[in-house]
């Protein structure tokens, strides 16, 4: 009996050491020297207390993502009017675990702006017009690396052109989308070709021209073939009309 008495006064020991410690660095959390300010209204939820782990933007018709903080984890700008996300615009936020584009007016997404985003488990990018005629390969091709984190993956699908508007961006042709940065229909000259056809023809007009100007001034007349092969029979119908 005495034993336990001793292991049971040890034990409250432990635990109002422990509550010592730990009651201090619980303050210093919850007191964050870092102002949250500004960030308490579009705050979706808290987290050991600071409004910016979490933030909703959602529905406030954002023309850009707005500078957000290099803690926050949780970041929801759908349905909003942004177009374009800079290659720059989350450096600051490693910590982001997920993020929602969806129902914007993005037209393309710069991979660059998405590869930084190391701690990223969840994004939804579906619901927008995407432009997949024009340098959208850098962006399939991410997408086809991390469709495992893109939930609305189905969603995300073509707007432009007419021809390819509904289909979704991860079912382009590599061959349609990443030559040249455009998508080609049917027989296409490319600019490479092209340049190289009027290299030749020009070429071969040239070599005409000098052929033609030897000629002269050799004072020859070049005669067809086709003409020197019906000689002999004109030939003969001349000597037999005399």
């Amino acid at each position: 009996a005495e034993v336990s008495t001793q292991s049971t006064g040890n034990m409250q020991n432990v635990r109002t050491s422990l509550f010592t410690i730990i009651l201090p660095l619980l303050f210093r959390v919850f007191n964050t020297e870092v102002s949250v300010e500004g960030y308490v209204d579009y705050s979706c939820g808290t987290l050991l207390g600071d409004h910016r782990y979490c933030l909703n933007y959602s529905n406030r018709s954002l023309l850009k993502p707005p500078d957000g903080t290099n803690v926050t984890s949780i970041l929801n700008l759908s349905y909003n009017k942004i177009q374009t996300i800079a290659e720059d615009k989350f450096k600051s936020q490693r910590l982001l675990i997920r993020l929602d584009l969806s129902h914007n007016d993005i037209t393309n997404i710069n991979p660059d702006a998405l590869q930084r985003l190391k701690s990223l488990t969840e994004i939804k990018l579906g619901n927008n017009p995407y432009n997949c005629e024009i340098t959208i390969c850098s962006f399939r091709n991410w997408l086809f690396s991390n469709r495992h984190l893109v939930k609305d993956i189905d969603s995300v699908t073509c707007h432009g052109p007419v021809e390819l508007r509904g289909r979704k961006v991860t079912d382009l042709d590599a061959d349609d989308v990443c030559r040249n940065g455009t998508i080609h229909h049917g027989f296409e000259i490319n600019t490479e070709t092209l340049i190289g056809l009027l290299i030749l023809l020009v070429m071969i007009v040239i070599v005409l021209a000098v052929f033609g100007i030897r000629e002269r001034m050799a004072g020859r007349v070049v005669v067809p073939a086709i003409w020197t092969a019906r000689i002999p029979e004109l030939v003969a119908r001349a000597e037999a009309l005399q």
